[in-house]
């Protein structure tokens, strides 16, 4: 007992070594929970940072997908005539389908079918023995073969009439008769007031005439 109560100073230092080495010696395990916790809060964090990435991406996409949707306008010998939703890529063969596809009285050859459609086109599919298609696409109002202005038809000469597609000489002639003794065509429907000018001639000359 002397020797415990000479010596305790000593024996509190070496027990407090071996406290320590021990400690030191299992810390890591004990932290090894706290670390893994950690990793999965991180894991966590990107995992939501990914998800909203797909939300943000999925949300472009959807916007471009309506930026690309066009409205097309079919005339002619097509089984329902009107107005089609249409997107970036498809043909004019893809249109005329949703149109009910072609009459039996229908030109197929008359028409170029693998052209892509853009956005507020006309597309007039022609009757046999008519002469051409008419397509004319938004901005600039051309047909396949031409890329010429609209016509004023209250303000053109015989020359410039006949270029529209069905109208010859005596047409062109009673056209300009008809605005000379009416004041002028008040819109472009009034052009079927022409004797020969039907609804389905004025289908073709629609895309190019104008009043103003």
């Amino acid at each position: 007992m002397d020797w415990l109560r000479k010596n305790r100073k000593f024996i509190f230092i070496v027990l407090g070594c071996l406290l320590f080495l021990v400690l030191y010696h299992y810390s890591p395990i004990l932290m090894q929970p706290n670390e893994e916790e950690d990793y999965i809060q991180q894991d966590d964090l990107f995992a939501g940072s990914s998800v909203e990435e797909t939300a943000i991406d999925g949300n472009s996409v959807e916007e471009g997908l309506q930026d690309k949707l066009l409205i097309v306008d079919v005339k002619g010998a097509v089984k329902n005539p009107g107005v089609y939703e249409a997107t970036e890529g498809d043909r004019v063969n893809d249109i005329i389908k949703k149109a009910g596809g072609m009459l039996d009285k229908g030109e197929k050859n008359g028409v170029n079918l693998a052209m892509k459609v853009t956005d507020e086109m006309i597309i007039y599919v022609p009757y046999i023995g008519e002469e051409d298609s008419i397509i004319s696409e938004s901005g600039n109002q051309t047909s396949l073969s031409s890329d010429e202005e609209l016509i004023n038809i209250n303000k053109a000469s015989e020359t410039e009439l006949t270029e529209l597609p069905g109208v010859g000489p005596s047409k062109a002639a009673a056209i300009i008769e008809y605005r000379e003794q009416n004041g002028g065509f008040s819109t472009k429907e009034d052009i079927k007031n022409i004797s020969g000018i039907g609804e389905k001639t004025y289908e073709k000359l629609e895309a190019f005439i104008t009043i103003k």
